[in-house]
Parts: structure tokens; sequence; C-alpha cells
């Protein structure tokens, strides 16, 4: 067995910390008084979840709630790397398809369980069987509890992401335990290890939690580090309030009945800018802007089509209408704090160049007939859609957008009819990885129509244990996409947190983390 040392694990967890969260303004993190302990926090969220049970659900905002509740065996840290969480590490194979999990001692379940080897393949047989995202685990072949405080886990293949699939924050493959596993998802009791534990849920309302006094925390670390690191719990009780009027979340800031808002927009965050009584925090960034091509519908299935469009886009002004407060111009397809980061290919981002996107376009097999651009109906890509049809109509493309609701876009989206651009953010993806933002164009998933090159790239990828040449094949991936316009990147864009001067050392990220604030008063 090659042993991957925690030591190792936990150098690698805590490297770059000091770089971490862009966009953070140093008074945020750099609080250094005494914490106090006691309180409540109320959290005003967009919207309710969907579920609390962290397997059903991808939604951000169940996130927001569910990862204060759940842990994994393996968290992201600050800039998205991987790290142990309820693992202490792992030792893998030479060939990679067996990973034996050692698990941290003395860490409890709300219900005061201690937590032990059965409550963890109960926990992901669970997420395999009925998991939102249960295909993350379809190259397992089998899991077994080889130790009262060990895990073995057999994968069919070589699966290089396996770790960064443990720990990834879309839908947690939270550890529940075993009796909580085994029950029906509509008797299912919401028991965690994390620092908080439930209390209630009124769907149309607001959620409940409160500091579970009997939290372990990870004793390997000194300070809160992304979704892993100390995660210790100061506040007593934190409130989460559903508001999806901004305005509403707004007032409610300024009065004091809340005290963070989760996210407000730019006209807003300038106005609340000098208020003494508020911090205005950017994250930077949240997601990336995209304009995806039907590349099952003419002449979308078209290369020199897809190549006059990508050459003719201006996405500074894009991004500048969309996102006029809080974006940066930037064409990779992951963060640019990911050690995958790469510009292969961006000297084809942000063109602007009609002359030769005229010249693609007579090569290419548009008649002059109207294209259909779907939409969702929030601001931002709408404004997004509005933009790029005014860019391509001056180089001759006709364009009629189509605006609907969420729902009624992303399912319409992933059908091969119907449409031929499609714009909207991905966010977890760039953050999660390599693996996690090629998987969706794996397949032909994004783009209807699979793409053979697209699939082997993933697949070496997969198979690839190396991390510089994983580097190398993610590097290919980009150049591809550009070389062959698979999809239109546009550049990053963020989000305004408001946090009241009451709340302390509160730094944003991808939730608002409430382990490590405490209430000055």
């Amino acid at each position: 067995m090659a042993h991957l040392t925690r030591r190792r694990l936990l150098q690698a967890g805590t490297a770059g910390v000091a770089a971490s969260a862009a966009g953070v303004p140093l008074a945020a993190s750099a609080q250094t008084a005494t914490p106090k302990r006691g309180g409540t926090v109320t959290v005003a969220l967009v919207q309710a979840p969907p579920s609390l049970d962290a397997q059903l659900t991808s939604a951000q905002v169940a996130r927001d709630i569910n990862l204060h509740m759940y842990e994994t065996l393996y968290a992201r840290d600050e800039n998205a790397g991987v790290v142990p969480d309820l693992a202490q590490g792992a030792e893998v194979s030479k060939d990679g398809t067996t990973y034996v999990f050692a698990l941290r001692p003395g860490v409890k379940f709300h219900n005061g369980k201690t937590m032990d080897s059965k409550d963890v393949v109960a926990s992901l047989e669970r997420f395999r069987k009925i998991g939102l995202a249960s295909i993350l685990l379809s190259g397992v072949d089998r899991m077994e509890a080889s130790g009262p405080l060990e895990v073995t886990v057999r994968l069919k293949k070589v699966q290089s992401n396996f770790l960064d699939t443990l720990s990834s924050p879309g839908t947690p493959l939270a550890i529940y335990p075993a009796e909580e596993a085994a029950k029906d998802p509509k008797d299912f009791k919401f028991i965690g290890t994390g620092p908080m534990k439930f209390v209630e849920y009124a769907p149309d309302s607001h959620a409940t939690l409160e500091r579970f006094a009997d939290y372990v925390p990870n004793p390997n670390y000194t300070r809160r580090d992304g979704f892993a690191g100390r995660k210790e719990m100061f506040i007593d009780r934190a409130i989460f309030r559903f508001m999806p009027e901004s305005g509403a979340r707004t007032a409610a800031i300024k009065t004091g009945e809340v005290l963070i808002n989760e996210t407000t927009d730019g006209p807003t965050a300038k106005q609340l800018a000098g208020d003494p009584n508020v911090q205005v925090l950017k994250l930077l960034p949240f997601a990336l802007q995209i304009a995806k091509f039907n590349h099952s519908q003419a002449p979308c299935d078209d290369v020199n089509f897809r190549r006059a469009v990508t050459a003719c886009i201006n996405a500074e002004e894009t991004m500048e209408i969309a996102f006029p407060d809080i974006h940066k111009l930037d064409g990779g397809l992951v963060y640019g704090y990911s050690p995958y980061y790469t510009k292969a290919g961006t000297e084809l981002y942000n063109q602007n160049n009609q002359a030769k996107a005229k010249e693609f376009l007579a090569k290419s097999k548009y008649k002059g007939e109207t294209l259909t651009f779907i939409v969702d109906n929030t601001r931002p890509p709408t404004d997004t859609a509005t933009d790029l049809k005014e860019q391509l109509g001056q180089i001759g493309i006709k364009i009629d957008i189509k605006v609907a609701d969420w729902p009624t876009i992303s399912t319409l989206g992933f059908k091969p009819e119907g449409w031929h651009f499609w714009t909207h953010g991905l966010g977890i993806e760039p953050y999660e990885g390599p693996a996690k933002l090629m998987s969706i164009w794996a397949n032909g998933i994004s783009q209807t129509k699979d793409d053979p090159n697209i699939d082997k790239l993933y697949a070496d990828l997969l198979a690839e244990l190396d991390m510089e040449k994983r580097k190398a094949i993610f590097a290919q991936f980009q150049q591809y996409m550009y070389d062959n316009a698979v999809v239109i990147p546009l550049g990053n864009y963020g989000m305004f947190q408001v946090v009241s001067s009451k709340v302390r050392n509160f730094a944003p990220y991808r939730i608002p983390r409430l382990w490590g604030t405490w209430l000055e008063a």
C-alpha cells in the first residue's frame, strides 16, 4: 500500500490559507479580539431550502444551513483543496483502486452516539442508493467497515477524483447515524456531527439551529479553513429566515432584525457602504458566467458558426452590464486560486473582433434564420442575453430571447431541441475543480451532443493519479473547448454579503459560515 500520511494531508490542507478567499476585505479577517460566547445570529436567505437532508438536495440555500449540521469524510479548504474532516487520512493502494480510511476517534452525533465505521458505511450506501448525486459513487465496487474506526472502499477502476467526490459540498456525502441512514427519507431525523444541531424547520418561515455542546472540533486544525478547519462555535443559536424580497432583507438588517444578509445587489451595497452599523463584504469569484451552444441544433452544430459567435463577443461589455459592481474578466474554466488554473486557449477569450467573426460566419451554415436564446427570469442572466443579442445582431445573427422561470429553463436547456443559446452561471463546478467541471460536458450533457474528444480527456483525467499529468490533461481540455468554441466563458461574478457590525470575525465564503464568529455584545 502507498501510504498517504496524515502529516502530508494536513500540510496540503493548510497550505495557502493566508492567501485564501479572494475578495475578502482585510477588516473581515483581521479582527483579533477575544471571542465571546452566547447570543443568537439571524441570517436572511433568499429562499427556503427544498430539504434539510443534505444527501437529497443540491440547492445553495440548503448548503447554507446543512453544512453547519453535517460533516463529510473529506472537505474543502478555503481554496477548495481536498482535506480530511471526519477522516484522519487515507491509505491508497498502488493501483489506485483501494482506499482505507482511518476515522477520527471520539466524534459525537447530535443524539449522543459516538461515530464509528458502521455509520460511515451506512451513510455512503444510502447516498449510493437514494442520494440526489448518487452518480458520484457509481465507481464504487464495495465498501466495508474493516475496523471500528476504519472503512475500506474498493473502486471498480482508478478514479483519481475519488477524494474530490467525497469532499464535494454540492450534494454533500454527509455522515449520519447508521440507524437514521436505514430509515425511509420521510422518517429521517436531521442528525449529524456538525457544530450546530437541528431545532426546527418551518418551510415558509425559518430554520433554527443551536450550538452542539458536545461537538468535537478536529484537533488537527487551529483555525477556520473553508468547509473544514476548526469549526468552533461561540454563538448559541442561529435562525435562518427565508426572505425572497431583496428590499425586505435590506430593511431587516438596517433595523437589526437580521444580522447577516446572504446577498444583496450592487446599488444597495453602495448605499450601505457608509453605514457604521454594517459591514459590506465582497465574495469574488462566486460563479463563472457562460453562454452555451446547443450542438444538436443547426447552425450551432457548425464549428465555424460557433467560432463566429465567440470571435464577436465583447465579454467585458457583457459583464459590465450584467454584473456592473462585482465581476472579474477571466477566461479560465476553474477559479484562479485552483492549482489546475490555466491560461490555455484564453487567447480566444473576449476577442471583440467583428471582422474575424464575419469571416467565420460566411463559412458557416447560418442563413439568416432567427435563433432562440433561452434564459431564466432573473436580472443578470436576462441582461447577459440581451447584450449578447445586440452584439451578435451587429454581424447579422438574428435572435429571439425566450424568458421563463429557472425550473422551466433548466429543464429545456438539457433537451436537444427548442433552443440554440443559453446563459447561466456555474458556481460549484469551477470551485470543485477539473473533474467536476469536465463532467458536465462529458457524454454531451451540457451541449446535448456527445463529443468523443471530450469524453476521452475526461476518462484520461479520471485514470491519471499524477497531479502534474492531470494538470496537463485539463489544460488540453480547456484548449479544446476554446479551439472548438464548445462554450463561451464570459467571466467571473461575485456577491455582496451584508453583516452587522455586532458580528465579529465573519469572512465571506460559499455559505455564510457561523463557526468562528461571535457577537460583540
